[in-house]
């Protein structure tokens, strides 16, 4: 690459794994790629990406690094992302994996940080039964922390050291730093004492609120500078006395080397943290190597390369156990997986993976005379593998379906923090199927699961880079702005929906206007719990919850889809009303359409759990007899 980085975005973007020169299917060609699922002793799966480099050099080949991502990070996203990139390319197979602090897992309740040993354990357990026995453990910023924890806990036999990126001491101290410098609302104590009363003595047995912390990571009262808790989650990463939070409580008892790489530059941890941590480390006897990246951010934009390569450096001088071992193929399993850089037509880029079994496609196309492949969209919050029905993709694309899952500009933490709109969104899903027809594709089936679904419809109504051979939706709404007002309206949601819609108008007429972040209790379920709240900007819920998000309203657009149209619908959905499927189905009837079939799933709901089977077989075969 020539030429310096571009100028860093704003925090969501780099957050969301905007990086300098980390295209997909452009600048990963060196490695192998697999989409893996970890499944941790609790009960939780988290997806992950494992890289496996082509060029196996013997002194790296043997060494697999465990990568973890930062706050509210996750996999792909932020340094993680690059990371991965340069290591793979450098020779080292990396497994990117989520933990229950990524994403949203603080705003929703689930993001507790004592418990991502247990992510951990299971990410090392799918290292292991690929047969690797020697393993660093990589963490950037809290992922540093959870690495550190966790090792100082395990001690686990393959682990034979930690690489750590932007460590801080303590995340209790910085964040007191942090949201003293930009005036938070609520301060750091007033937050605390907030806590200590909700949670009392048994914060497992309490119940739990979700807090929107105003200027919590910026000077404005921009929604990007607010930050989402809930009482339990900030209580278990910031609260007093939480030795898994501190690693300077844990990094004497990690038993391996350590290498602290540190930003010179650094704006969110407090300075001096690298030097306290090194100095705790050898003064509990443990080998440690302190690095400074000089002049670099947090997020190291435009320097991570260089974090590679000194990483790279400190990992090959390891001790070792004899020479390495003659270089051999590390097992990759299942349908091929090729990650892929989507551009839409207005410059933003997003992720996708293409998953594709070439032989069952190229029979798939002497039978049919046509190359079809799905575009498949993901649903709310989500992105190519959370929320994205992550059963569907494999068995579709070995019937001879190959499946791209791509993630939108309404993805991830958008809706929280962004300004990403709903209809903008239709550049996303039309740069995909350009996507597709790039890789030879010729004609699409579009196909998305809950929000997605509803955005399926309105691509599928309109013109597509590719001839669309179908339209398949998984747990479809009639109207997102019709099920959300009468699921407000049953759980009692304050602000009650009539109220936002009065509040908020301005979403949609003054684009100028600062965004703002904004929390609806029971919005999901009846009871003031952080997993029945839902959490957007103005921008956000206006333009998919407003009562003029036209681009939402499936039955307003499903009549213009020129081609058969599948409805697969759980009848114990909640979140989406199941006669939904059957109004669209008629809707689109009335319209014209001859070819519309509705698949009811029984005994079960909206993410379709326990009915994994049925819902490809009816995907599969509908496929099959039509694209």
């Amino acid at each position: 690459m020539t030429g310096g980085p571009p100028p860093r975005p704003g925090r969501i973007e780099a957050r969301d794994g905007a990086r300098p020169h980390t295209a997909f299917g452009r600048d990963d060609d060196a490695s192998l790629t697999e989409a893996v699922v970890v499944h941790t002793a609790d009960g939780h799966a988290w997806d992950g990406l494992l890289w496996l480099p082509r060029r196996m050099l013997p002194e790296r080949a043997d060494t697999a690094l465990l990568l973890v991502h930062g706050s509210m990070g996750n996999y792909l996203g932020g340094v993680t992302r690059r990371l991965a990139f340069d290591l793979a390319h450098a020779g080292f197979p990396v497994l990117a994996c989520n933990t229950r602090m990524a994403g949203f897992g603080v705003v929703y309740g689930g993001g507790l940080i004592h418990q991502t040993p247990l992510d951990l354990d299971a990410a090392l357990a799918l290292l292991r039964a690929r047969g690797f026995r020697r393993v660093v453990g990589v963490g950037h910023s809290m992922g540093a922390t959870m690495v550190t924890n966790w090792q100082a806990l395990r001690r686990a036999p393959e682990v034979v050291g930690l690489c750590t990126v932007a460590h801080p001491y303590s995340l209790r101290r910085s964040l007191a730093e942090r949201w003293a410098r930009y005036g938070s609302d609520p301060s750091f104590a007033e937050m605390e004492r907030a806590a200590r009363a909700a949670l009392g003595d048994d914060p497992a047995a309490a119940r739990d609120d979700v807090v929107l912390v105003r200027r919590g990571a910026g000077p404005t009262e921009a929604a990007t500078d607010c930050e989402m808790w809930t009482h339990r989650t900030w209580w278990d990463c910031r609260g007093p006395g939480q030795a898994h939070a501190v690693s300077a409580e844990r990094i004497g008892a990690v038993g391996v080397p350590v290498a602290l790489i540190q930003a010179g530059a650094d704006p969110v941890l407090p300075a001096g943290d690298g030097h306290a941590l090194a100095r705790r480390a050898r003064e509990a006897g443990v080998p440690v190597h302190l690095d400074h990246v000089e002049g670099a951010d947090h997020v190291f934009w435009g320097r991570v390369p260089e974090v590679a390569e000194r990483a790279a450096r400190w990992i090959d001088a390891l001790p070792r156990d004899g020479a390495p071992p003659a270089p051999r193929r590390h097992l990759v399993r299942g349908t091929g997986v090729r990650p892929l850089t989507v551009a839409a037509a207005d410059g933003v880029e997003h992720d996708a993976l293409l998953h594709v079994d070439w032989g069952a496609a190229e029979e798939r196309a002497r039978a049919s005379g046509r190359r079809t492949a799905v575009v498949h969209l993901h649903g709310n919050q989500g992105n190519m593998t959370v929320g994205a029905l992550r059963f569907l993709p494999e068995p579709l694309a070995a019937a001879g379906f190959p499946l791209l899952s791509v993630t939108t500009r309404i993805g991830n933490v958008s809706q929280l923090f962004g300004e990403a709109v709903f209809e903008d969104a239709l550049l996303d899903v039309a740069a995909a199927v350009g996507c597709l027809a790039d890789h030879g594709f010729d004609h699409v089936v579009v196909s998305g699961y809950s929000l997605g679904a509803v955005l399926a419809v309105r691509a599928a109504a309109g013109p597509l880079p590719l001839p669309l051979r179908g339209l398949v939706t998984l747990g479809c709404a009639w109207s997102l702005p019709e099920s959300t007002r009468a699921r407000m309206a049953a759980g009692g949601a304050t602000p009650a929906y009539a109220d936002l819609a009065r509040d908020l108008a301005w979403a949609g007429s003054d684009p100028g206007r600062a965004d703002e972040a904004l929390v609806i209790r029971r919005l999901y379920g009846p009871r003031d719990e952080p997993r029945f709240c839902g959490v957007y900007t103005a921008r956000t819920w206006w333009h998919s919850r407003g009562p003029e998000a036209v681009d939402a309203m499936s039955h307003r657009h499903i009549g213009a889809c020129p081609a058969p149209v599948l409805l697969v619908q759980g009848d114990g959905d909640v979140i989406v009303d199941p006669p939904d499927a059957a109004r669209l189905a008629e809707a689109a009837r009335a319209a014209g359409n001859p070819d519309v079939t509705v698949a009811m799933i029984p005994g079960t709901g909206h993410p379709f759990q326990g009915a994994h089977e049925q819902v490809v077989g009816a995907v599969g075969g509908w496929l099959a007899a039509r694209a």
